[in-house]
């Protein structure tokens, strides 16, 4: 197979394949909300601090709900555990089109809404991730997982230009309503998929040993020094880089390029486009070696081009900013799929969804980068805060290379 085409090898496999389109879907779905609720919130009146607060009370159910979803994703059907989600996603997305376009719309329902969808996420993702090295050779894992990126930020592409325009010229009932017609299409998918063939786990199914199952995994990878460092650095990343989607962009937009929603979803797409080369390199590369050094670099790489990119908008020219939306996007993406097919590959298959779920614990930190990026825009103001948050993971990922050796001291396992 020619070099350019490595990054695609595991679509040969007809489970991944299933997956792959399931998540084509669902992304597209996700990208089109994660861009019409930031601008319903601005629209009906919202604040930035609402913004950040929307983020917030997103990833709340993902503290709690990390906990139930690790052990769920090893105790039961993962296939199951996936149709169950993408339909109470499909139904929560469609209810509140439903909502929007009856004109009774108000801020409690976006909280409501926002809150049902993270709790819905948290069981969603552990399950999907832990599936893959099921359905997939160790020697493709990584690239699997770059594809699996790479998908999203294609989907970024489309669903944020979309959502834009479909905004702008639809409403934002009939946006949310795509979104969930779309996510439909992610349940058809996963329901086509065969039960991976591997043994569950036989332990008696109650609180009790729920919560021995999930100490059990949070204890392994505690003592694991490398998942340990993956975690922490995995924090840094999601506390300080996450809000530049979901708080930061839709003010850049808005009050400081006032390019509007369908600016917004230009923006966006733009930066998925980078996203998409990003993920592209990157399973195309298939590192299974140096993948610490590789999270070190993209971490402290993503928070230089946020600088950049916040100190381009001071400047008299309205193309510099976009044009460094395209690097901005190929170093935010590696970091997620380096992560996960480091915690996928050193984790045993009996608890990978515990392992997976500890993903969440770390996505929920973003409740604490969102509030906090929303306060301080208010009282600094978008570009001086978004330099703070890049500054933070410039000098979170220096000081992560300069504790924790095991990142990179080890390359050829790592």
């Amino acid at each position: 197979m020619p070099r350019s085409l490595q990054a695609f090898k595991p679509l040969q496999f007809d489970q991944f394949r299933y997956l792959w389109l399931a998540q084509i879907a669902q992304a597209l779905s996700l990208w089109t909300e994660q861009i019409a609720r930031p601008l319903l919130v601005l629209s009906i009146g919202g604040s930035a601090i609402d913004l950040g607060f929307v983020i917030a009370i997103r990833t709340i159910p993902q503290i709690a709900g990390g906990f139930v979803a690790g052990v769920i994703a090893d105790w039961y059907n993962r296939r199951t555990i996936l149709i169950t989600s993408k339909t109470a996603s499909t139904i929560l997305n469609i209810s509140l089109g439903i909502i929007i376009l009856s004109g009774q719309i108000e801020l409690w329902h976006i909280y409501i809404q926002a809150l049902l969808k993270g709790a819905v996420n948290a069981f969603d993702q552990p399950a999907r991730q832990a599936m893959i090295p099921s359905i997939i050779p160790p020697e493709h894992l990584t690239s699997a997982v770059a594809l699996n990126s790479a998908t999203m930020n294609t989907m970024r592409i489309l669903g944020a230009a979309g959502a834009g325009f479909l905004v702008a010229f639809s409403g934002f009932g009939w946006t949310f309503i795509f979104s969930g017609v779309v996510s439909s299409f992610a349940i058809f998918f996963t329901i086509l998929m065969q039960n991976p063939t591997y043994t569950r786990n036989s332990a008696s199914k109650n609180i009790r040993s729920g919560i021995d199952s999930f100490k059990e995994g949070l204890n392994y990878a505690w003592h694991n020094p490398l998942l340990k460092w993956v975690m922490v650095l995995a924090l840094i990343y999601f506390c300080f880089g996450m809000s530049y989607m979901q708080v930061f962009a839709p003010l850049f937009a808005t009050e400081i390029l006032l390019i509007g929603a369908s600016g917004l979803g230009i923006m966006l797409s733009i930066n998925g486009f980078g996203g998409l080369i990003g993920g592209i390199t990157l399973a195309t590369i298939n590192p299974n070696q140096k993948r610490g050094i590789g999270m070190i670099g993209v971490t402290a790489t993503f928070g230089l081009m946020l600088i950049i990119f916040s100190l381009s908008t001071y400047t008299s020219s309205q193309i510099l900013p976009f044009l460094i939306l395209i690097p901005l996007g190929m170093v935010q993406t590696p970091f997620i799929a380096l992560a996960n097919s480091v915690l996928l590959a050193e984790s045993p298959e009996k608890m990978r969804g515990r392992v997976m779920s500890l993903m969440s614990f770390d996505r929920s930190i973003i409740t604490v980068g969102g509030a906090l990026a929303g306060i301080l825009c208010e009282s600094l103001g978008v570009q001086p805060s978004q330099i703070i948050f890049g500054g933070c993971l410039v000098i979170g990922a220096i000081i992560i290379s300069l504790i924790a050796p095991v990142l990179y001291k080890n390359p050829n396992k790592y």
